[in-house]
């Protein structure tokens, strides 16, 4: 019985899911960065380092007043985490959607998730967004499963993490 499996074009359908979940993934994060520097809505809306600011500092305020974070962090660390997490979503949707190193970067997309979900979950009667949360979780994990087909990235286009057949001879 001969491999289908071992060529790069017989998992299309993987390598399809893996784009897609990856795409998914990378575009949840860069626009949740993106939406840090804005301010207002439809042809109102304004993105600049100011906006950026005051959401960040609304934020870092909303968890250092309403969640339990207080007493298991620094208050200067949940600043300086309030403070920096856009440009992480920015930077780690962007490493996703290129798709390079693929694994490393869907295992930061989804610790970045985590540390979203942490953070909502200390809050009080979020879970509507705590459960959102979770979805971009599980297609995180999906995308990740579902690499090894992730021939349509960098990485795949570049031919890392195909399985290589090794001939192994006794002598």
């Amino acid at each position: 019985m001969s491999d289908k499996n071992s060529s790069c074009c017989s998992r299309l359908d993987l390598a399809f899911a893996n784009l897609i979940t990856r795409l998914w993934v990378a575009m949840r994060l860069f626009m949740a960065g993106v939406d840090k520097f804005r301010s207002g809505d439809g042809v109102n809306a304004t993105f600049n380092s100011a906006n950026y600011e005051t959401k960040t500092s609304l934020i870092s305020k909303l968890m250092t007043d309403n969640s339990l974070l207080p007493s298991v962090l620094p208050a200067s660390a949940i600043d300086s985490y309030a403070h920096n997490i856009g440009y992480v979503l920015l930077a780690v949707g962007a490493w996703v959607a290129i798709g390079l190193l693929s694994e490393f970067s869907l295992l930061a997309a989804g610790l970045t998730f985590l540390s979203l979900g942490f953070g909502l979950s200390a809050l009080p009667d979020d879970m509507e967004l705590s459960a959102n949360i979770g979805v971009g979780i599980l297609l995180t994990a999906f995308a990740l499963y579902t690499n090894k087909s992730g021939y349509l990235s960098v990485d795949g286009l570049l031919g890392r993490g195909r399985a290589k057949k090794t001939v192994v001879t006794e002598g």
